[in-house]
C-alpha cells in the first residue's frame, strides 16, 4: 500500500497543527516539541526581550529563532530561555 497524501479533497481537521517548524517523525522529535511546549508554558513577559539582549538579536528574531528548529539561533535562543527560568525559579526559592 502506498501513503496516503495530503489532497485538497483531504480533511485537514485531523491535521495538528503546531507553531514549530519541524513536524516529528519519531519520538525523540515528539519529546523535544513537548519539551519546547513545557518551556514556554513557563517564559513570562519580557523574556523573548532578554533572550534577545543576552545574543545580541532583535526580540522578534529571539521568538522567530524559537520556533524554526534547527535555525541559525535556535539552540542559543532555547539554552538562554531554559537559563533565564532556572534563575527565575532559584530566585523565587531564595525568596521564599
Amino acid at each position: 500500500m502506498t501513503q496516503s497524501t495530503n489532497t485538497v479533497k483531504t480533511p485537514i481537521n485531523n491535521l495538528v497543527k503546531s507553531p514549530f517548524t519541524l513536524i516529528p517523525k519519531n519520538d525523540k522529535e515528539r519529546s523535544y516539541i513537548k519539551s519546547l511546549e513545557d518551556l514556554l508554558s513557563q517564559k513570562r513577559s519580557g523574556d523573548w526581550k532578554l533572550i534577545g539582549e543576552m545574543l545580541g538579536i532583535k526580540r522578534a528574531s529571539a521568538l522567530s529563532a524559537y520556533y524554526r528548529v534547527y535555525g541559525k539561533y535556535h539552540f542559543e535562543v532555547v539554552k538562554a530561555l531554559k537559563d533565564i527560568i532556572n534563575k527565575r525559579n532559584e530566585l523565587i526559592q531564595v525568596n521564599d
